[in-house]
């Protein structure tokens, strides 16, 4: 028997899923894109599984802001990058420690490493998360923990205490 958490995960998840499909398809096919929402959002489920972790709908608009504001940082920093004659690149592998709770917090800071200026979230190893990172001369932990302190204000959690201990690198690329 399935739990509220996954009902209601399950709801959330067809639901979005079929109003991306109405947005792409003009409204056109309901029948194939209702099954395809329940299909996806099943297995999605599988993948992901549901966690009592909710989104405080209140809390989306400063945490819209701050991925814009970090969009464009990091866009402005890539292409600074690019233009410079010297292209200043210090490539390296940081392994952090996750202070944020499994689930879609942990998933969501994955997810939102990429826009901080030149990361990328390569993979997670229990409480630790490895970060590849275009220069190991940024302060790419400081930005990792205020990334992690808005997605814990997002879902209305503490900051998370583990979130201290400082970068581990493994090499370079």
């Amino acid at each position: 028997m399935p739990t509220p958490d996954t009902l209601r995960a399950f709801s959330f998840r067809a639901l979005a899923l079929l109003l991306l499909w109405w947005m792409l398809s003009g409204g056109e096919g309901w029948l194939f894109g209702g099954a395809a929402s329940m299909l996806a959002a099943g297995v999605s489920l599988r993948l992901t599984p549901a966690t009592h972790h909710r989104l405080r709908l209140r809390r989306i608009p400063r945490f819209v802001a701050f991925f814009l504001r970090q969009s464009a940082h990091a866009g402005w920093d890539v292409a600074r990058r690019i233009v410079h004659p010297a292209l200043p690149l210090d490539p390296a592998f940081l392994r952090l420690p996750l202070a944020l709770p499994d689930g879609a917090p942990s998933w969501w800071l994955m997810s939102v490493i990429s826009l901080l200026p030149g990361t990328l979230s390569v993979q997670r190893q229990g409480r630790s998360l490895e970060i590849h990172c275009l220069d190991a001369g940024l302060e790419v932990a400081a930005e990792v923990r205020h990334a992690e302190a808005q997605i814990a204000r997002l879902f209305g959690l503490d900051a998370a205490p583990g979130a201290r201990a400082g970068p581990h690198a493994r090499g370079r690329p």
